[in-house]
């Protein structure tokens, strides 16, 4: 089944495909869905109001051992934050994997639940499988929502301030 719904200030409906209780992938569409989907509307409340972050089970069958640590310490990157690829792969103890994290972020079947918007480049935001402007978007509307704390700057906000 893949419900959605629409994400107002994206433009976008973001989509999620389920099989039974188990997220199969999140993604987004210019497509309207052909049904709603409740955790589709609790990921546009996360995205638009701060609501906490939706709790579902993800199948995660289809990913590498890698892929699946990956996505779990990207996972606890809080709202307003990011890191960038280098310092993923250094907190998962494999410095020098950077792109190897970058692969994986470009594999991510989960956007959103899993915020590879939030992992980012030493020079950039870096790339998105839904393209740059869709992952400047997202890190400007967690960042209205909910600001980091005071005198902490993302490096994506230091270098869109350059």
């Amino acid at each position: 089944m893949i419900g959605g719904a629409l994400v107002p200030s994206l433009g976008r409906y973001i989509l999620v495909e389920q099989s039974g209780k188990k997220v199969k992938r999140i993604f987004f569409s210019e497509e309207p869905p052909d049904e709603s989907s409740d955790l589709a509307e609790e990921i546009v409340a996360h995205l638009e109001k701060g609501a906490p972050c939706p709790e579902a089970e993800l199948d995660l069958s289809g990913c590498t051992a890698f892929q699946t640590e990956i996505y779990s310490l990207v996972r606890s990157i809080p709202r307003g934050r990011t890191m960038t690829y280098g310092e993923v792969a250094a907190q998962a103890r494999r410095p020098g994997a950077a792109r190897a994290v970058g692969r994986a972020m470009a594999s991510n079947p989960f956007a959103v639940l899993v915020p590879c918007h939030r992992v980012v480049g030493r020079k950039g935001s870096g790339g998105y499988f839904w393209g740059k402007e869709m992952k400047e978007k997202l890190l400007r509307l967690e960042r209205a929502v909910q600001r980091p704390p005071h005198g902490w700057a993302t490096v994506f906000e230091q270098r869109m301030d350059k």
